[in-house]
This record gives structure tokens, sequence and C-alpha cells, in this order.
């Protein structure tokens, strides 16, 4: 993967804990992740969900609104990482994840 630091320094308060580190992006996977700068452990924040037909947009990831992840995307949004740009409902239990747009500025 092909990770870009989008922001070097981000508080996240996440529902459960709060993470300050970078956001890195992978616009090739869609994929988003924190590095917790304290401890050097990543938080992979995106979540693929091609086996259930959706694909995200350029500048576009999923993030998962289940389990452990319940929050992160209103949390995200919130810290100015990225925007809320739709949801969708996945698998039997039509889970909810949300489709967001990073914020990355002049990538």
């Amino acid at each position: 993967m092909a990770w870009t630091t989008i922001n070097e320094n981000v508080i996240v308060l996440y529902p459960q804990f709060t993470m300050t580190g970078s956001i890195e992006y992978d616009p090739a996977q869609a994929s988003l992740a924190q590095g917790d700068a304290g401890t050097g452990e990543d938080e992979v924040l995106s979540v693929g969900l091609s086996e259930y037909g959706y694909v995200p947009a350029p500048g576009e990831v999923f993030v998962k609104d289940w389990s452990e992840h319940h929050g992160f995307a209103a949390a995200l949004q919130a810290a100015g990482v990225i925007e809320i740009v739709g949801e969708v409902l996945v698998g039997p239990f039509m889970l909810r994840a949300y489709r967001v747009r990073v914020m990355h500025g002049e990538l």
C-alpha cells in the first residue's frame, strides 16, 4: 500500500478512547488509518465493502459503524478528518457503514 500522511497530529475523541497521531490515507486501496503517536500502533479506520457491491468513489472510503467501530465516523468528522456523505446497510444483519470523503487538503 502507498500510504500518504494527510495530517501529522490529529486528536480524535473516539467513543471508547482518545487517540492522538497522524492520519494515513491510501487512495488506491481506499484505506484510512490513524497511527498513535504514543504507542506507535495503528488503528485501521476503513472497511472494504466490495463483497456487498459497494465501491467508494475517488477520495472516499467506507467506515463501519458496528462493533468496536461504533461512533468512529462521527468522531472522525468532528475532528475534521472526514465528511460523511452517505450510508449503506450491509450483510444479513443490515449493519451500517458510512461512505465518507477524506479531507486531505492538497495531496
